[in-house]
């Protein structure tokens, strides 16, 4: 009996549609892995930065966090927001391949719809980093001119990246949650074991494993890559499972 999903397409194309859709999100997935590891995958080097530490009370946030993007150079902040920025409609792809997996319902669709408006806002919270980095490299490169202005501008470019990147993780988030408990379920297309493979905990077990190296310039690229490889994870696993099915 086929799937409530796919009772209006022919069964030869079912599974070619949706392995189109799931290839999307693999290649989605590599493209923001790349580029996570170019934009935020270094230690940072407090230490390194006294001057960070003088004008700590005075910027946003946590200045490991400004430390960490003076880690690479401008042309590598720059690379690090190209893949993913123009990859992001294979990413719309991959939660189409969700919706289409699931079973309609109105968990399906608003699964689909927070995976969807994560998806909107991630081009704009990850560049974020890039003109976060660039704004204190620009702050300590004159240790002796007024930092006013730079301070001002790193302070705005921080808000508006954590407005956006939380927003747009939380979102995605949620919609994985979803995802997770439809397949756990049976409300799915996709075995209930795959649940453990849904961004949330394979992202949850990346960064744990990462976080015990702290000073490993791998863990740290890894890590800053967490959940756009937990994603990799998921979407290759119900690329195989798909096949699986099929050849079956």
């Amino acid at each position: 009996m086929s799937h409530p999903i796919f009772k209006n397409l022919p069964l030869s194309e079912i599974p070619v549609n949706i392995r189109c859709l799931l290839l999307c999100g693999v290649f989605a997935a590599c493209c923001w892995t790349l580029a996570d590891m170019l934009l935020v995958g270094f230690v940072p080097q407090t230490a390194a930065y006294p001057l960070l530490a003088t004008l700590d009370s005075v910027m946003a946030g946590d200045v490991d966090l400004a430390a960490l993007m003076l880690g690479g150079s401008p042309q590598r902040l720059l690379w690090g927001v190209l893949p993913a920025t123009f990859s992001i409609i294979f990413y719309f792809a991959a939660a189409c391949a969700v919706y289409r997996l699931l079973y309609p319902s109105r968990l399906a669709r608003i699964c689909f719809a927070l995976l969807a408006c994560g998806v909107t806002l991630s081009p704009l919270s990850h560049a974020g980093f890039y003109f976060l980095g660039r704004s204190v490299q620009a702050l300590v490169a004159d240790p002796g001119a007024d930092k006013s202005l730079f301070i001002a501008l790193y302070n705005d470019f921080y808000r508006v990246l954590i407005i956006h990147w939380a927003t747009s993780i939380g979102l995605s988030a949620c919609g994985y949650l979803l995802l997770l408990f439809a397949i756990a379920r049976g409300q799915s297309t996709l075995p209930r074991a795959l649940a453990c493979l849904t961004p949330v905990p394979a992202g949850i077990v990346i960064a744990a494993t990462c976080s015990l190296f702290p000073a490993s310039t791998v863990a740290a690229m890894i890590g800053g890559a967490t959940f756009n490889l937990a994603q990799l994870v998921f979407y290759l696993a119900a690329l195989y499972t798909t096949g699986f099915r099929q050849a079956a």
